[in-house]
């Protein structure tokens, strides 16, 4: 039969929680080696890069054959021509700046879904951290209350144990029981987002079973991290994105100026060669019309994004910073007040001296309980904000 000071010793054990395993940053590695998804968004991204070197070339030069004929005289012709036409030059130096600048855009694409998916990686991580101490706590709830039926149907506490006592345990393993296959089912279904992520269950199983514990990280003032914002793929990229428009505006201005052709013409009569040069000019009557004024609009539109863009990620730190703080305070009062609290040996105690009911001990252990999977709750919380803000942290 178990002890009370055994009973003493499994709830004291509720809040330290350890495992031994891979480290988190090094488990957020492994899904993004494994993430399909990322393998095919780069390909995707490479074929972009690779559409945009031919953005600013010439068109492909022309060539041009005829054959005539005559039933007399003076006899056949043969021509042939070869010409290139062109923009009018400054066109073409606006496009391959216009080019240059969709790349870099490009690959800002490419590192915010990089950025993406890592902070993807890192909350499911953290969920299983979070799971997995609940599923700790909730195990160390069920073997007190098991011990304390086993105490309580042999009669080793002072107090006198009535059949509703018993029954009241009963009904309360039955609450722990659920509470466990809730937590389970939910493990089940962060595994599950892990194999989608990384697809394949099998490794996602191995992943989840090598979680440690959260990363070690410092929680910045917002200075630090508002210093890193112009830097953010998504702030930077709607600028370099609105200076590309503004050189699509400028290739399209310029295209309102003649387009050149120029060429070599050749020609055979009566066997006798002909050589020559053709030229050719066309004039954007109508081709042009309102393409100008629209880029010009669209170049303003795209600034307007930008600066958009700078706001939004802007409040969106401060929000995120805002409620880290909140989590990081609430989680730090809480485990001030829970860790190494006496209140479980002082109900236990009290139990054993019979100076409260069994419903009273019941009642008041499954409070203490419930403090404490809320302060994991919170600690959860926070390391999410803390996922989010890893875009801005100086160290990344």
């Amino acid at each position: 039969m178990k002890s009370i000071r055994t009973i003493a010793l499994i709830v004291a054990s509720t809040v330290v929680l350890h495992a031994s395993g891979e480290s988190f940053d090094s488990l957020v590695d492994r899904m993004i080696a494994l993430n399909p998804g990322l393998r095919s968004e780069a390909y995707a991204y490479a074929a972009q890069r690779e559409s945009l070197r031919s953005a600013a070339m010439l068109p492909d030069p022309e060539i041009e054959g005829g054959y005539m004929w005559s039933s007399g005289e003076p006899g056949n012709k043969t021509d042939i021509t070869v010409s290139q036409s062109m923009e009018w030059p400054g066109v073409y130096s606006a496009m391959r700046r216009e080019a240059r600048l969709q790349s870099k855009a490009t690959n800002l694409s490419e590192q915010a879904t990089i950025i993406s998916a890592r902070e993807n990686a890192r909350i499911l991580l953290a969920e299983g951290v979070y799971l997995n101490k609940c599923h700790q706590v909730m195990v160390n709830r069920m073997e007190c209350i098991d011990s304390l039926l086993d105490i309580a149907t042999k009669g080793a506490l002072r107090n006198e144990i009535t059949l509703l006592d018993v029954e009241k345990l009963k009904l309360e393993r039955l609450e722990v029981l659920a509470r466990q296959t809730e937590i389970n089912t939910q493990a089940t279904q962060c595994i599950s987002a892990i194999g989608a992520f990384i697809g394949s269950i099998e490794n996602a199983k191995d992943i989840y079973n090598a979680i440690e514990d959260y990363p070690a990280e410092m929680l910045h003032p917002l200075a630090i991290y508002s210093d890193k914002l112009d830097e953010t793929p998504e702030v930077e990229q709607s600028r370099i994105l609105a200076e590309a428009s503004r050189a699509r505006s400028e290739a399209e201005r310029r295209r309102s100026l003649p387009s050149l052709t120029a060429g070599y013409h050749f020609a055979r009569e009566e066997g006798t060669p002909f050589h020559g040069f053709v030229a050719g000019l066309s004039i954007p009557v109508f081709s042009t019309r309102g393409k100008s004024e629209a880029a010009r609009l669209e170049s303003m539109a795209a600034e307007a994004r930008a600066e958009q863009q700078a706001i939004e990620q802007r409040l969106l730190l401060e929000s995120i910073h805002a409620s880290a703080m909140q989590f990081k305070t609430q989680y730090e009062s809480y485990h001030k007040v829970l860790t190494d609290s006496p209140t479980p040996r002082l109900l236990l105690r009290a139990l054993e001296g019979g100076q409260i009911s069994m419903m009273v001990y019941l009642i008041e252990s499954a409070s203490h309980t419930d403090a404490i999977l809320r302060m994991l709750e919170i600690q959860y919380r926070y390391q999410q904000a803390m996922a989010q803000l890893a875009r801005y942290n100086p160290g990344n």
